[in-house]
Parts: C-alpha cells; sequence; structure tokens
C-alpha cells in the first residue's frame, strides 16, 4: 500500500424485527505487519463492538484487492462511528468494518508484495562475470562480493520466483564448480512491469478453478 486512506463502512438492514445497524470509519496506512487501535472519542461506538470491527477487517484482509491476493503490513485506526441500541450487534459490526477497509482501499493505492531469498554463491573466480549476468536477468540485488584466493563468494537479494531453475542454471555457468545457499528473506515490492502480468494470471488462475 501507497498511501494513506480513509473510508466509512455502514452496514443496515431492516426486514422486520430487530434490524440490523453497525457504522464506522477507518483510517489505513502502510505499517509494519497488522495493527488496530481505536481513536474513537464520546462513546460513538461501544466498546464491545471493536473487536468485531477489528474481525471484519481482517476478514476482508484475506481477500485483498489486487488479483485476491491476502494483504499485510497494514495500520487500521477506528477514526468515528454510530450505532443503534437495538438494532446494532458483533455481527453487523463485523460487517460495517469489512466495507469500510473495501472502501479504503479503492484511495490507498495497494501494490503486490513477492518474497525474496538471501543469496549466498561460491565458485572459482573465474566465473565472477558469468554469475553477476545471471543473477541481473533474476533482478538481484547484489550485496556483497568477496574474493579470497581463486574463490569468489557472491551474496544477493533475489525473488523466489527467479530461483526455481537456479541450481541447474549454476551448474550449467560454472560445470558444477560451484555451491549455494538460500535463506528466507523479506517481502518487497514487485515492479510496475510485472504487476499487470501478475494479476492477469492470478485471475485467469481464479476463474479455471
Amino acid at each position: 500500500m501507497h498511501a494513506p486512506a480513509q473510508a466509512q463502512g455502514k452496514h443496515k438492514k431492516q426486514s422486520g424485527g430487530h434490524g440490523q445497524y453497525g457504522d464506522c470509519h477507518l483510517r489505513i496506512e502502510p505499517g509494519d505487519g497488522f495493527s488496530f487501535r481505536s481513536a474513537v472519542v464520546g462513546g460513538a461506538i461501544p466498546g464491545k463492538y471493536l473487536p468485531s470491527i477489528e474481525k471484519g477487517v481482517q476478514d476482508a484482509m484475506q481477500r485483498g484487492p489486487l488479483a485476491g491476493y491476502p494483504l499485510q503490513d497494514l495500520h487500521v485506526t477506528v477514526l468515528d462511528g454510530s450505532y443503534h441500541d437495538v438494532d446494532s450487534s458483533d455481527l453487523a459490526f463485523r460487517a460495517a468494518g469489512a466495507l469500510a477497509l473495501r472502501g479504503a482501499l479503492e484511495h490507498a493505492r495497494p501494490g503486490l508484495l513477492e518474497p525474496t531469498r538471501h543469496l549466498k554463491v561460491r565458485a572459482p573466480a573465474r566465473f565472477t562475470g558469468d554469475l553477476l549476468g545471471d543473477l541481473q536477468t533474476r533482478r538481484a540485488r547484489v550485496q556483497g562480493i568477496d574474493t579470497t584466493g581463486t574463490v569468489t563468494t557472491i551474496t544477493a537479494l533475489v525473488p523466489q520466483a527467479e530461483l526455481h531453475d537456479y541450481s541447474a542454471a549454476l551448474r550449467s555457468l560454472t560445470g558444477d564448480r560451484a555451491a549455494f545457499s538460500v535463506t528466507a528473506g523479506p517481502y518487497q515490492p514487485v515492479p510496475d512491469h510485472l504487476t499487470r502480468k501478475i494479476i492477469d494470471a492470478r485471475q485467469e488462475e481464479l476463474t479455471q478453478a
């Protein structure tokens, strides 16, 4: 998500007898992980309904606006709202929380994230140029090159999606004279030129499911 945004979610139904009423205003911002807090004053929303709003937000986070991928790294603040003495319920505020999040996301410019891996490669120094050229085609961010004697160690941060054939490629480049290891890395934004391709492929996958 690239920008803070606000929206109102109001769930209101009347079908004889008790109705359903829940109303909340949310602000969403980029965060580190997920967090949820209330800035409601004056009893506009009774505190007992705040956990239901949070559940509604988390429900909506499971299917994000970009091809249905789950959301993460989101800071949510409940700003205001209203309730009805008779018609308000946990279910109504849960629905309102989900509606408010979806509304806010329309203005938040969300983006796709992809997992990365920390890659370490050890190979004879004469292959350094070939290895770096290959890593460049994999959208790698080289973080270090250390040559000791005739051996070079390269460390880089590489999108996980670009490593599916790395073992075979490394054997081909070096004649099976290299070794590598990978460990989990952070999530990173997907480049804009790849985002549309990923979304289109995901939508086709969901259509065929």
